[in-house]
């Protein structure tokens, strides 16, 4: 699916999180692993560093109004684990 040149992709990446509160060390160190994120959206830009991507567009059927994006997020490269670009039949 295409929106002005604009790919689907679905984007497989790492990200850091935090525990709540207090917690034992002991448990701390069974969850030493990063949080595994999928996102799916338009990718509207992509760089040597990252890509952005976005789930909402609005705006495409509305005769000649700027398309809009929202809930955007900027993926670092280096916490990329899979990236598939996808097609509509």
């Amino acid at each position: 699916m295409k929106i002005k040149g604009k790919e689907i992709v679905l984007i497989e990446w790492v990200d850091s999180h935090s525990g709540r509160g207090w917690q034992d060390l002991e448990s701390l160190e069974a969850s030493a692993v990063p949080l595994y994120c999928r996102s799916v959206g338009w990718l509207v830009k992509e760089t040597e560093q990252c890509v952005v991507i976005v789930p909402h567009i609005s705006g495409e059927k509305n005769g000649h109004i700027l398309l809009q994006g929202c809930g955007d997020i900027t993926i670092p490269k280096n916490a990329i684990v899979k990236e598939i670009r996808l097609t509509a039949d």
